[in-house]
């Protein structure tokens, strides 16, 4: 891994166990460079990386703080973002795996889940439906040291729950980001969609409480069937 990463990772760790608070002012960048036995550009890199995440936010002249984040202590992230324990009770869930391979890491796929490029991880496609219904084009990438020996029958069911209660990780936050295209032939065949109507997609990386990626995942709803609601807190 990477130096910059690696130094991301430990920095990102003591945000998420509290060591680092919300509000907290982190040591001036030539301090973490000693700390952390780094040059400047290598602790910019990783600095970096935690932006983008929004966990730190830069203020000009001021330094770097931990950034407020929208997560309540009520809210559990997991169970949030697993379609099978958000419907559990109410609909059922039936996933078909399109595709289910173990591929290398290109050149983006590497910087988006913070691994070197080239190393191995699991790209799988499923469509997933609701009660016999199109809801949902899924898909995942997840380095292969995470999930070790994944089974195709696992992706017929809820790999969330294979993850949390199976091999027991857990869960700290989820990065979305929303954005729409135009549908594909994928998208067309699977949601009835017709040429030029588009999808909505939720773009996520999902951490693990101790700050590594589980998760780089794609997924992709019907236009007209999607829904996104948050609460928003002026501290």
């Amino acid at each position: 891994m990477a130096k910059y990463r690696d130094i991301a990772d430990q920095i990102r760790g003591k945000i998420i166990s509290g060591e680092y608070t919300v509000g907290t002012k982190l040591p001036y960048e030539y301090v973490l460079c000693v700390n952390y036995h780094c040059n400047k550009e290598t602790m910019k890199k990783a600095l970096d990386i935690l932006v983008k995440e929004g966990l730190i936010i830069r203020r000009r002249g001021a330094g770097t703080f931990v950034k407020e984040t929208m997560l309540q202590e009520n809210i559990n992230p997991q169970f949030e973002r697993s379609l099978t324990m958000r419907v559990q009770g109410k609909k059922e869930v039936t996933s078909q795996v399109v595709t289910f391979e173990v591929i290398p890491a290109d050149c983006f796929l590497a910087e988006k889940m913070q691994i070197e490029e080239g190393d191995f991880i699991y790209h799988i496609i499923r469509n997933r439906s609701l009660d016999g219904e199109p809801y949902v084009k899924e898909i995942t990438y997840i380095p292969l040291r995470m999930v070790p020996n994944l089974k195709i029958n696992v992706l017929r069911h809820s790999l969330y729950d294979y993850i949390l209660n199976q091999l027991h990780l857990r869960i700290q936050s989820c990065h979305i980001n929303i954005t729409s295209a135009p549908s594909t032939a994928a998208e067309r065949d699977f949601f009835g969609l017709q040429k030029g109507e588009p999808y909505i997609q939720e773009e996520r990386i999902t951490y693990l409480t101790t700050g590594s990626i589980l998760e780089y995942c794609l997924s992709r709803y019907h236009y007209a069937h999607y829904e996104f609601s948050t609460i928003l807190v002026n501290s």
